[in-house]
C-alpha cells in the first residue's frame, strides 16, 4: 500500500403542551389556521378573460429553461416553489399542482394552486382551486401527489416547516364539487409536530387493477413531552385513515420515555439547539452496516455516505455508482434527528431532490432514511463511522490495492482545440483557449488499469479533483519518439471507478531524436 491511497476514494477521509394540542387536533378539518377560511374555490373564468393554452408553458425569467413551469400565469408578487404534473381528478387532461409563496412576506404561508384544463374552451388552463398550508419556510418545502388512502385516487401531500421550526404536513383529498365540475380538495390531515413520517406499507401487485380499496398509509407524529425536562422523552401520536369520517383520526397520545445516555458527548449533542452541532457530528464518512454477515467473496461494505457540511455536499457511493447532492437545508427535528434536503448536482434543471432523515444512534453509528421528494421510494440503512481500522479493511478488499504506477509522464502533451498539458512531477499545468490551471497529479494502478488523478487548488471552497483512465502508447524509430496519451474521465468509488460524462481527451508528444 502507498500513502496516496486517499486518492482512491475521497469518502475515506478521517471522521472526527400547546404544540401537543395542535397536533392532536390537526387532522380535524377546521381546527388549523390553514383550514379556517384559507381554503377557497376559484371559479372558472368567463370566456372573455385570458387563460394559458394547455399546450404551451408560460415563460418566466425567474426559472431555469429546463425547470418545470406553470401552465397559468403566476402573480409577480409570488415566488414559485414547485410544480407537479399529475392526473388528480381522473379526466383525460393532466392537471398541475403549483406551490407558491409571497416573495416579500417571510411569515406568509405556502399556498397550493391546482391548474385545470377546460377542453370546451380549446384546452386552456385556468386556476380551479387554492389553499394555504401550515408551512411557511420555502427552503424546506416539498410537494407530492400520492395515493395515501388506498382509494385508487391521488392526494396532494405538502410537507415543510413553519416559522417556529416545527415540521408540517398538509394532505388534501379530492371530493365531489357542488358548484360545478371543478375539482375540490379538502384537508384530511394537517399536522404541526417535531417529527412527522408516513408509514408506507406494501400493497399487492393486483392493487393497480383491482377496484376494491387497498391499504391506507398511517401517519405518525412525534413531539417532545411537554411534561418532561428530558429532551429524549417523547409523545407519539399515530393517525389512521377513517373512511366514514373522511379524515385521519389520531390515536391516544403515547408517552415514550427516553433512555439514559452515558456518553457526555452524546448528551451534549442531544441537548443542542440548531443544526450546527449535528452537522459537525455527522461530518465525514460512514460505511453501511450489512444486515447479514458478509459471505465468502462478499464485500464487507455495501455503500459509503459522506457528509461534507463545509462544502455543502452529500455523496453516496454504492457498487459502481456514485450520487452527489448539493446540501440545501438542514433541520434539527427530534433530539437525535437531523432532516437534510439535497438536490442532485447532475440534474439541477429538473430539481431532483432527496430527503435524508439522519438519526444518531450512538457516537459511532447512524440510521439514514432516504426518500425522493415526489416519489414513494424510501429506504433506511444503518452506517458506522469510518475509522482507521475500517479504512484499512476497505483498502484490503480484493481489487482495492492501489500502487504507484511505473509510468512516467514528463514534458508537454498537446491535444485538439489548443489543449496543452505540461507534466513536471508532481506538478502539472493544464492550458486551454479559455485559460490555464496549475495543480498536482499522481499516477497509480487499480487492478490492471492506470489512473491519473489531478488536484487543482480552489480560491474558495474545496479543491477540484479530477480522475481519468490512462491509455498510453509509445512508438519509436530512428528519428523520433511519438507518445500517445488518451484520458477517459472516471469517478472513483469504494469499489474502484465508474465512467462519467465527458469526452475522452487525445494528446500526443513528439520528440525529435535527431536534435538531441
Amino acid at each position: 500500500m502507498i500513502r496516496h491511497h486517499s486518492l482512491f476514494i475521497s469518502f475515506l477521509r478521517p471522521a472526527i403542551g400547546l404544540v401537543l394540542c395542535a397536533c392532536v387536533a390537526g387532522c380535524q378539518p377546521g381546527n388549523s389556521a390553514a383550514a379556517a377560511g384559507a381554503v377557497r374555490i376559484v371559479p372558472q373564468p368567463p370566456g372573455n378573460q385570458a387563460a394559458a393554452p394547455a399546450t404551451s408553458l408560460m415563460p418566466d425569467s425567474r426559472f431555469d429553461s429546463g425547470a418545470l413551469r406553470p401552465r397559468i400565469p403566476i402573480d409577480p408578487a409570488d415566488t414559485l416553489l414547485q410544480v407537479v404534473n399529475m392526473s388528480v381528478d381522473k379526466d383525460a387532461e393532466e392537471e398541475q399542482v403549483i406551490a407558491i409563496k409571497r416573495t416579500d412576506d417571510v411569515e406568509s404561508p405556502v399556498r397550493l394552486i391546482v391548474a385545470d384544463a377546460d377542453p370546451a374552451r380549446g384546452a386552456y388552463y385556468y386556476q380551479s382551486w387554492e389553499s394555504a398550508t401550515n408551512s411557511s419556510d420555502s427552503r424546506a418545502f416539498s410537494l407530492a401527489v400520492r395515493d395515501l388512502l388506498g382509494e385508487h385516487d391521488m392526494q396532494i401531500v405538502a410537507s415543510g416547516t413553519n416559522g417556529a421550526g416545527k415540521l408540517t404536513l398538509d394532505v388534501f383529498r379530492r371530493v365531489s364539487s357542488t358548484q360545478g365540475k371543478d375539482p375540490v380538495f379538502k384537508p384530511v390531515c394537517q399536522l404541526v409536530a417535531d417529527d412527522i413520517s408516513i408509514e408506507n406499507t406494501d400493497r399487492p401487485d393486483s392493487y393497480s387493477s383491482d377496484t376494491r380499496p387497498g391499504a391506507s398509509f398511517p401517519i405518525v407524529a412525534y413531539l417532545r413531552d411537554p411534561d418532561s425536562q428530558n429532551v429524549m422523552d417523547l409523545v407519539r401520536i399515530r393517525y389512521t385513515w377513517n373512511a366514514g369520517e373522511a379524515r385521519y383520526v389520531p390515536s391516544a397520545p403515547e408517552k415514550i420515555p427516553g433512555e439514559k445516555v452515558q456518553q457526555t458527548q452524546l448528551q451534549a449533542l442531544y441537548n443542542s439547539t440548531g443544526e450546527t452541532a449535528f452537522e459537525q457530528f455527522i461530518s465525514g464518512s460512514w460505511v453501511q452496516i450489512p444486515s447479514a454477515p458478509a459471505g465468502k467473496g462478499q464485500p464487507a461494505a455495501l455503500s459509503i455516505i459522506n457528509f461534507d457540511p463545509l462544502g455543502r455536499k452529500i455523496a453516496i457511493g454504492s457498487g459502481n455508482t456514485q450520487e452527489v447532492y448539493l446540501w440545501r437545508t438542514s433541520l434539527h427535528t427530534l433530539y437525535n434527528t437531523l432532516k437534510v434536503t439535497g438536490e442532485n448536482e447532475t440534474v439541477l434543471e429538473i430539481h431532483l431532490t432527496r430527503v435524508f432523515v439522519i438519526v444518531v444512534d450512538s457516537m459511532t453509528s447512524l440510521s439514514v432514511t432516504t426518500s425522493g421528494g415526489d416519489t414513494e421510494d424510501q429506504r433506511t440503512l444503518k452506517y458506522e463511522r469510518v475509522t482507521d481500522e475500517i479504512r484499512t479493511k476497505l483498502l484490503e478488499r480484493s481489487g482495492a490495492q492501489v500502487l504507484l504506477s511505473s509510468l512516467a509522464l514528463e514534458g508537454t502533451y498537446k491535444g485538439a482545440r489548443g489543449l496543452r498539458i505540461d507534466f513536471t512531477q508532481p506538478a502539472l499545468t493544464w492550458a486551454t483557449g479559455s485559460g490555464t490551471r496549475a495543480g498536482t497529479y499522481v499516477l497509480f494502478t487499480l487492478g490492471p488499469r492506470t489512473i491519473l488523478t489531478a488536484r487543482f487548488p480552489a480560491v474558495s471552497g474545496p479543491d477540484d479533483i479530477l480522475s481519468w483512465l490512462v491509455d498510453f502508447k509509445e512508438k519509436k524509430d530512428a528519428s523520433q519518439v511519438v507518445r500517445s496519451l488518451a484520458l477517459s474521465p472516471v469517478v472513483l468509488t469504494i469499489n474502484g471507478y465508474v465512467d462519467t460524462n465527458g469526452d475522452t481527451l487525445a494528446l500526443e508528444q513528439a520528440v525529435d531524436l535527431k536534435k538531441k
